[in-house]
């Protein structure tokens, strides 16, 4: 292996820690947030409130940084995102309300917007099939977070105060600032100077142009239902059904653990293998599991084998799905993969909040999160068949994932 190669593995791992804790940071809180509420004298719409501002801090900056990383370098950019969730992730452990938890929270949330950084130099850095491969490890680290996040958690918790799980964040991102700055390649500006036109023309091809918007909508709305289990599963199962964070944390690894069994298998796939082929067969996977679980929202042990199936499916097509989509933009990569997260995290606080709003009105429960997924899962895949049929004929059809 050559030392640009081993320096390139090298960032990418320091990178995957930083996304890693990125998500890990917000997994590990969950089981503690009935807690905070409660300490904070705070209502139960909070929890999941917690989430949804988290993640709008994680699109607040995307359009900005997306034109920045062109011109004064990726690097950089990089550095400093890892810097300020680092600085906010200290400042959290220090609030005294819930006003300033939530606020202090979303900053910390900003610095998700850097990730699409990382992104795009990975994309730019590796062909076809190396950047899926890995943008579905970097991907299954959404939901390798909730894996691990509440177990890591909960282990705090039942010792320390909650405000541990904080330091421990802290110091996740301290070493991933530490790897970065000495891993992560220099690379020049693609731009000498900002043209405000020019942005401003690229955003508004990337915006207007159809198959990107019409993938990155599917896309954030397929996500939905496994971020929403995320942020309302501690009200279902430790409030609600009043079990213990044995069965919480069983049901995450149950539920959220086929996405990184169906990553590992996407790793296995040939060279050659149609992005086609998994859309169409992860979308049939996730429909079938989540009418299952549907129709099995009595039944928690059936829900959650529903939920696993679906979890699998959703692995199976969403790296293709978004490799399809951002490919599909003709502009620069830095300011397509910018407005992407900017979409993707829009989508989803946009999407939770609603679900919260039907939550406070029909209840906090399993079944009507169960019920909830249905129409959504049935416009994924009306969604998924448009897009897919889109491929079928063109030149697109045949995107296949070949070495460059």
């Amino acid at each position: 292996m050559s030392i640009k190669s081993r320096q390139l593995l090298w960032f990418f791992a320091f990178f995957l820690v930083f996304e890693l804790n990125i998500y890990l940071s917000n997994d590990m809180i969950m089981p503690a947030m009935l807690g905070i509420v409660d300490e904070f004298r705070a209502d139960e719409k909070f929890v999941p409130l917690s989430l949804s501002l988290y993640l709008l801090g994680g699109s607040s900056l995307q359009i900005f940084l997306g034109p920045l990383a062109d011109t004064i370098g990726k690097r950089k950019l990089v550095l400093t995102g890892n810097t300020l969730f680092l600085l906010a992730t200290l400042a959290v452990p220090f609030a005294t309300s819930i006003e300033q938890f939530l606020a202090v929270r979303f900053i910390q949330g900003m610095g998700c917007c850097f990730i699409f950084v990382g992104y795009a130099m990975i994309h730019e850095l590796f062909d076809d099939m190396a950047a899926v491969k890995l943008s579905s490890i970097l991907s299954s680290t959404t939901i390798l977070a909730p894996l691990a996040g509440p177990i890591l958690g909960s282990a705090i918790i039942s010792r320390l105060d909650w405000r541990y799980v904080f330091f421990l964040s802290a110091l996740l991102a301290l070493l991933s600032l530490l790897g970065l700055s000495k891993t992560m390649p220099r690379t020049a500006p693609t731009v000498t100077r900002l043209d405000l036109a020019a942005i401003v023309r690229s955003y508004a091809a990337i915006f207007s142009n159809g198959r990107f918007m019409f993938g990155m909508f599917t896309a954030g709305l397929a996500t939905v239902p496994l971020t929403a289990w995320i942020g309302f599963s501690p009200i279902f199962v430790l409030q609600e059904m009043r079990a213990s964070y044995a069965t919480y944390i069983a049901l995450q690894c149950v539920i959220l653990s086929g996405f990184v069994l169906s990553s590992i298998a996407i790793q296995r796939l040939r060279q050659d293998f149609p992005l086609v082929h998994l859309l169409r067969l992860g979308g049939l996977v996730a429909a079938a599991g989540m009418l299952g679980a549907g129709a099995g929202r009595h039944h928690v042990d059936v829900f959650a084998a529903c939920m696993f199936v679906y979890s699998i499916g959703f692995g199976l097509f969403n790296g293709a799905l978004i490799r399809s989509a951002i490919t599909a933009s003709k502009e620069s990569m830095t300011l397509t993969t910018a407005a992407m997260s900017l979409l993707y995290c829009i989508y989803l606080s946009a999407w939770l909040q609603l679900y919260n709003v039907l939550c406070q009105r029909f209840g906090y429960a399993l079944e009507t999160y169960a019920l909830l997924n249905i129409p959504v899962i049935v416009v994924i895949a009306a969604c998924l068949l448009l897009f897919t049929r889109g491929m079928a004929g063109g030149r697109e059809s045949g995107v296949r994932l070949a070495r460059h």
